[in-house]
């Protein structure tokens, strides 16, 4: 109903909802006088000019300053409004604010017809002809354009109709029409628009008749009230006025009681001042009956507990239908116990949001002050999202000079006492056991897997699974999607700073220790004491420390100790009964001290320790769970476990020295894991308890006899790993009565010639690995596992492959490679034979050809390395995903691919015909190796998201036209249209390999002799991937700066394979480009040197700053991978 122009002129502040403007005479005392009434009711500023002016005065600066600072004019229109010459340039004033600056204005036509004012008639042509013979004569003009404006503009006439429905309607307007203005002001409220829309799709677009409890949770800070009072505003209009919004009930309970919240309550919604409320009983029941027949909209904002929902808010049919009530807390459980439909976990804010809040804040504009970038940037990432944290920080160093800045970027920590505070209220709200297991958390296991967590703290006696749901309940912790527990930076540091007040100044008397200073201050003198209860020392690389040797005696309370890179001289004298957990890599001593009693220690961990025997004699330890003494190459012999019988996991791997294995070890009836891999003396095993699950013997001088021994004894075993097992000739047809057995392991067992065929009654077997033995080809018992998922074969050398028909059709990973296959050996049936296949690894074979393997339809893996005969491939399965060729040295053809998965992976070093045949060289133009996979990506748009070419090569190909030395570089976008069309972004580096080769092996990428060092990596992303990257980003204008110097498909290979990146470069790829490449030309063949431009500047100018940070383009992502980091993000002009 209201109308308004473009704005020319930005518009003032706004010091008013709505300016009134009438004749007193008319309309003072009875529908005006009404109208505002109404207005203020509903919370709306109006501006009532309630001065009487004298005949002949002119309007005052003061009016006219109330008309530019309002937001709308009501103008009511009687009989005598153009009689008044102050009414007309109060008339003329809003018209022109109206053209100006855009202010709506809406008509009220009280005892007059429409059409008179706006065809200047009437009362009104005759009282402008009085004017034109007055003193006013130079403002008719001005006037009669106003009143045939304004009297054009669609109002309400409320002539012969019901005046006070009409001011109802009015005020439902206006009302409407100032929530529509708070979505725009919401810029200042950064990101609360999107989630705002989130909540409300949960509390239903038409509220209908049903009653619904929705829930906002989230950590203190996080804006769940700030997101609760937006939606309220917005959808107020509909609840007229049955509604309240209880800020603070908390507080307000613990400082006011229950009685007093429940007359806010009541008083809000019923519009009654004093109503008065005799205990919280009666309250409850008034609630009830006061408001169950309303359509009540109710915010109850930092709930904590049951009790206050109960008093305010017990359940649906309290309220009328339609009522919505949104709840607010940071304990998630506590709303769903409370029969929510629905709970909207609030997450933190964005980069970008984060970043554009912070400068609203500190520089009152949306991006940083000139100079100031930098330090923006390591504020918002030390916030990670926490409004409030960005709020205060913003507030305490807006206005400071660079080096009050350069002073505070340095102890951020320092200036964050307010935002503490708030968190901490959440901590004050867990009782013992929770706060024990948030501090372990915070000060030790943030980031840490979920599961070794969860091991720790119920080693501790916790109940880790009850507690650490509960604190992601109530917003202390989340789970990444690796499964880590998550815990915000600021709860963490909320967390520490607590156990730090235990004792500011003295180390040794707090209650955990994580930091290296203080722990190496605590353990090099005798300062420890007894309020010690967790010590995690873990050095960034090995470091030797002089240990005090009675460092421990005086921490009664210790019940958590993880020692790792520290190297002491001498072990300790004692350690406290009290340990429950105890990890120390590299123990120094030949044993346990001999006064550790040990009886509530349930996990024992020292790996690469100097131990020779563990302890003397029987030791009490009947908590005992899991022990762990891999690598400790000194070790002679297991100790007496005879009072230790609950013992589930016991792992002596590498341990080369070991020989002697205790009796003892047969009467743990609860061990269900045991391994001796790599304790190569060992070959002389006692009994074993007969619940075991796992045995790994890997690399022991196990016999025939020994075998048959364990498998009469561990009947319920599930994996049974004894890879190169040189002593082992054969397999006992015993194997047979494993029932249970899923995984069997006889990799590397180079004496081993033959399985029985008992093999195939392992009706449970799931991996058998029968790689690198001297049996000839698969046993004929294999085709009886009907259960069998995964078969090795590699490195045998078969007589004759037989039939794969035999084979279950579950199977889904296949390994025949180095297996002497030829041509036809291979069956053509293979998608009928094996449909569940998924992973097919055909390495090191004669074939010159494969048969077709387009039916294989869940195939995404095929690994063809070094088959060095192989001279094409026939069209692949459309979900393929990895295809490895490395040293397929006759291979000269590309086969035909349709991807169905999004994702391409390909590794073809030493190929040195493909490379000739397609275009893969420094002169080449268009790398045309590339060609297929792109025109199907072109064709198929959402089939191709990522592509990642790994060749041999030296040099990046001059079809990349911005190349630059090092291993980054910044890649400059397009502006719109051309950002919209962009097809997507081609990038290429050179490698350096800086290893020998040796750690590649050779199935992976051939002979390590032959293999050249430097390599060439394409990568493509679509253009659809790079807009969802930069997604805050609407129109392109961006530079991107990104890094490849972590290619980690070469630490997957082999950790710690050193590489280096040369060289790199992209290409934005063009709908043109793609053109070319199916019509096989190039429009810049001719000038293909003078194209490519050298990108040898360090950065743009930017405009505005997007993004910096840990992000990463990750271009693909399963075993092999390849990610490259995304540095920064600038919108350039």
């Amino acid at each position: 109903m209201a109308s308004t122009s473009s704005s020319q002129t930005p518009p003032p502040p706004f010091a008013h909802d709505v300016f009134l403007s009438f004749r007193g005479a008319d309309t003072r005392h009875g529908f005006t006088a009404h109208l505002y009434g109404a207005l203020v009711r509903r919370g709306i500023n109006a501006y009532r000019d309630d001065n009487e002016l004298a005949r002949g005065e002119t309007i005052e600066p003061s009016l006219l300053r109330a008309i530019e600072c309002s937001r709308f004019s009501i103008v009511v229109f009687s009989r005598g409004y153009a009689e008044s010459p102050w009414c007309l340039d109060e008339l003329a004033k809003i018209v022109d604010c109206r053209r100006r600056l855009g202010q709506a204005v809406l008509p009220v036509f009280y005892d007059v017809d429409p059409m008179v004012v706006a065809e200047l008639n009437g009362e009104y042509g005759e009282a402008l002809n009085r004017h034109c013979r007055g003193d006013s004569a130079g403002k008719v003009e001005q006037w009669k354009e106003a009143l045939e404006e304004v009297g054009n503009v669609s109002g309400w006439d409320v002539q012969n109709k019901d005046q006070s429905e009409m001011v109802r309607e009015i005020v439902d307007t206006i009302w409407l029409e100032l929530s529509r203005t708070l979505e725009v002001s919401m810029d200042n409220l950064v990101g609360m628009g999107s989630r705002a829309n989130k909540l409300k799709e949960l509390l239903g677009e038409d509220t209908g008749d049903d009653v619904r409890f929705v829930g906002i949770s989230g950590m203190g800070g996080i804006g769940k009230t700030t997101l609760a009072r937006v939606v309220y505003d917005e959808m107020s209009l509909e609840f007229r006025n049955s509604r309240c919004f209880l800020e603070n009930v908390k507080d307000s309970f613990e400082k006011h009681g229950a009685v007093h919240v429940q007359e806010h309550l009541l008083s809000a919604v019923l519009m009654e001042k004093n109503l008065k409320v005799w205990d919280a009983h009666t309250g409850k029941v008034m609630i009830k009956k006061s408001l169950q027949h309303r359509k009540v909209l109710l915010v109850l904002d930092d709930v904590d507990s049951a009790e206050q929902l109960e008093m305010l808010a017990a359940n649906q049919n309290w309220f009328g239908p339609g009522s919505r009530i949104i709840i607010t807390s940071r304990d998630q459980r506590l709303l769903y116990k409370h029969g929510a439909c629905g709970v909207f976990k609030l997450e933190g804010l964005n980069y970008i949001e984060a970043l554009t809040l912070f400068s609203l804040k500190t520089f009152k504009n949306y991006e940083p002050s000139e100079g100031f970038e930098e330090f923006s940037m390591r504020v918002v990432e030390y916030a990670q999202g926490l409004p409030l944290a960005i709020e205060v920080l913003g507030c305490f160093l807006g206005g400071r000079s660079r080096r009050e800045w350069e002073s505070a970027i340095t102890s951020l920590k320092d200036y964050c006492d307010d935002i503490l505070d708030v968190l901490k209220i959440s901590f004050d709200g867990l009782n013992k056991p929770e706060k024990d297991m948030f501090l372990d958390i915070a000060c030790f296991f943030n980031l840490k897997s979920i599961n070794e967590v969860k091991k720790v703290l119920n080693s501790c006696g916790f109940c880790a699974d009850i507690g650490v749901k509960h604190l992601v309940e109530k917003s202390l912790l989340s789970f990444s999607p690796m499964g880590k527990l998550v815990m915000h930076d600021l709860l963490r540091d909320m967390g520490r700073k607590i156990v730090h007040l235990e004792s500011p100044g003295n180390p040794g008397r707090r209650s955990r220790l994580w930091d290296p200073e203080d722990i190496l201050s605590v353990l090099t003198t005798p300062t420890g004491r007894e309020e010690v209860e967790a010590i995690v020392l873990d050095l960034p690389e090995k470091e030797e420390v002089q240990l005090n040797r009675e460092a421990f005696s005086n921490m009664y309370r210790l019940r958590l100790l993880i020692i790792r890179n520290a190297k002491f001289e001498e072990g300790p004298i004692d350690l406290p009964s009290e340990l429950r957990f105890l990890v120390w890599d590299c123990y120094p001593s030949e044993s346990l001290p001999a006064s550790f009693r040990r009886s509530k220690l349930v996990e024992l961990n020292m790996c690469y320790s100097n131990m020779s025997r563990l302890w003397h004699g029987k030791a009490k330890m009947s908590n005992l769970n899991a022990m762990d003494l891999s690598h400790s190459h000194n070790l002679i012999a297991t100790p007496d476990f005879t009072g230790a019988p609950n013992i589930a996991t016991l792992i002596f791997k590498d341990c080369t020295s070991l020989g002697v294995i205790h009796p003892s070890i047969g009467s743990l009836q609860k061990l269900t894991c045991l391994s001796f891999r790599g304790c190569t003396k060992l070959h002389n095993l006692p009994s074993m308890p007969g619940k075991l699950k796992e045995l790994y013997l890997d690399s022991t001088a196990l016999s025939n006899e020994e075998l048959q021994q364990i498998i009469c004894w561990a009947v319920a075993l599930s994996v049974l790993s004894l890879s190169s097992c040189n002593s082992l000739k054969t397999v006992p047809v015993s194997i047979g009565s494993l029932k249970q057995l899923k995984v069997l392991n006889l990799h590397g067992c180079s004496q081993l010639d033959n399985v029985p065929r008992e093999l195939g009654g392992l009706e449970s077997l799931e991996e058998l690995d029968l790689s690198g033995t001297k049996i000839s080809q698969p046993p004929l018992s294999i085709f009886y596992l009907k259960h069998l998922k995964t078969l090795s074969f590699q490195y045998n050398m078969p007589t004759k492959l037989p039939t794969l028909s035999g084979l279950h059709s579950m199977i889904t990973t296949l390994n025949l490679g180095d297996c002497g296959l030829k041509e036809g050996d291979f069956p053509t049936n293979v998608g009928c034979l094996l449909p569940s296949l998924e992973l097919l690894d055909l390495s090191s074979n004669n074939f010159v050809t494969l048969p077709i393997i387009g039916q294989l339809s869940r195939l995404y893996s095929l690994r063809l390395d070094n088959c060095m005969m192989l001279r094409c491939l026939p069209k692949l399965p459309s979900r393929i995903e990895f295809l490895y060729v490395n040293g397929c040295v006759s291979l000269g053809q590309m086969p035909d691919m349709k991807f169905s998965g999004g994702h391409f992976y390909f590794e073809g070093l030493d190929c040195s015909k493909l490379y000739d045949e397609n275009g893969v060289s420094e002169d080449s133009s268009w790398p045309t190796l590339l060609r297929r996979p792109l025109l199907r990506g072109q064709e198929h748009p959402a089939t191709l998201e990522r592509l990642v070419f790994k060749v041999q090569g030296s040099r990046i190909p001059k079809w990349f036209t911005h190349q630059r030395d090092g291993s980054s570089i910044w890649v400059s976008l397009p502006k719109s249209p051309d950002y919209d069309d962009m097809m997507g972004l081609a990038l290429c580096c050179t490698v350096n390999d800086l290893t020998d080769g040796s750690h590649f092996s050779k199935q992976q990428l051939g002979s390590p002799s032959k293999r050249q060092r430097q390599h060439i990596c394409f990568f493509f992303v679509s253009g659809d991937s790079i807009r969802f990257l930069l997604k805050g980003l609407s129109d392109g204008s961006a530079c991107v700066g990104l890094s490849f110097e972590e290619l980690p498909f070469y630490q997957l290979i082999k950790p710690g394979a050193a590489v280096e990146v040369i060289r790199c470069g992209y290409r934005i790829v063009s709908r043109r480009d793609i053109e070319d490449l199916a019509a096989g030309t190039s429009t810049d063949v001719a000038s293909a040197s003078a194209t490519i431009r050298r990108d040898d500047d360090h950065s743009p100018r930017p405009k505005k700053l997007i993004f910096e940070g840990s992000r990463s383009l990750v271009l693909f992502c399963a075993n092999d991978f390849v990610c490259v980091r995304v540095l920064k993000v600038y919108q350039v002009d």
